[in-house]
């Protein structure tokens, strides 16, 4: 314990960003589970962000990246080391150029952004919607849909590779479908998008299509605090439809239930543990093993301390 606080407390007194010890990250991610992190930094420009990774560095102590907390399932341990989430300037959407360029930070949410760009009049922008999440994650998986993926209207990718910023062009940034090239291990810190050809005239247009592609969504997803599908879908079926043939739809451990809207979505019920979802995941995967012989894999990203 000695040890541990020698380290949190130098790191604390030397990161330029603002520092929260025993930081609760329940809260912070769309589960609503988890335990605390050990440090939480929240850097609010470049410069933060660069210091307090040489600081990390330095220390040796383990790092995370917490993004919107849509996709994650943190244990109830918590997350040792230093988990960072971005803020400030690095989680804003800024307009300019009669609404064709949008400066965007990393940290901000992706449906902040989504809805910035349908009321200036994007075209597909539209395809963007019902995303959660960050802009840093949406730009790492190029996100989207058949009716517009972000990664078209990317001027250039600001991130952290090594010890220093760099700034990439949208050809350097490699994106395809649900995918990109960013350099393994950087951080992506924001970016540029631009539309020559913006019109605000098409504004409710666009947020009508929107509204539509949402309200089928809401119709087939539950909407309790859960993470999305817990599982992928494996080549030539879906898990949700193994799920349900196996007898599980509806199925509850502890505050985690098996969603009686789509069988692939376990959800929070109240007052859920990592440990319930965890549990009932693995029932899952037993017991679609034993009918159909098929091995599910998870899609939900586990992070920090399981007991």
């Amino acid at each position: 314990m000695a040890e541990s606080m020698t380290w949190v407390d130098e790191l604390v007194s030397r990161v330029k960003a603002r520092c929260q010890k025993n930081a609760s990250l329940a809260p912070l991610t769309t589960f609503r589970i988890g335990g605390p992190a050990d440090v939480l930094v929240e850097p609010s420009d470049d410069d933060e962000v660069l210091q307090a990774l040489r600081v990390i560095r330095e220390l040796g102590v383990p790092f995370t990246m917490l993004g919107g907390g849509s996709n994650v399932l943190i244990g109830d341990g918590g997350i040792r080391g230093v988990t960072m989430r971005l803020t400030g300037k690095l989680s804003a959407v800024v307009t300019s150029e009669n609404g064709k360029r949008v400066d965007v930070g990393a940290g901000a949410s992706f449906a902040k952004l989504t809805k910035a760009c349908m009321a200036l009049g994007w075209p597909r922008s539209n395809g963007w919607v019902g995303t959660p999440g960050t802009v840093g994650g949406a730009f790492i998986m190029n996100a989207g849909s058949r009716e517009g993926e972000v990664g078209e209207h990317v001027e250039s990718i600001r991130l952290i590779d090594g010890d220093e910023v760099r700034v990439l062009t949208r050809e350097q940034c490699g994106f395809a479908y649900r995918t990109s090239a960013f350099p393994k291990g950087s951080l992506l810190l924001g970016g540029v998008l631009r539309c020559n050809h913006a019109d605000p005239g098409k504004a409710a247009e666009i947020q009508a299509m929107a509204s539509a592609s949402l309200k089928r969504r809401h119709a087939s997803q539950p909407k309790e605090h859960g993470a999305g599908s817990i599982f992928k879908n494996p080549p030539g079926d879906y898990a949700g439809r193994l799920i349900e043939a196996a007898g599980l739809k509806g199925t509850r451990e502890g505050g985690a239930l098996i969603s009686p809207v789509h069988a692939n979505f376990i959800v929070n019920a109240g007052g859920a543990t990592a440990r319930d979802v965890v549990t009932l995941a693995e029932r899952c995967q037993r017991e679609v093993m034993a009918k159909s012989g098929v091995q599910l894999e998870w899609e939900v990203r586990r992070m920090g301390e399981f007991t």
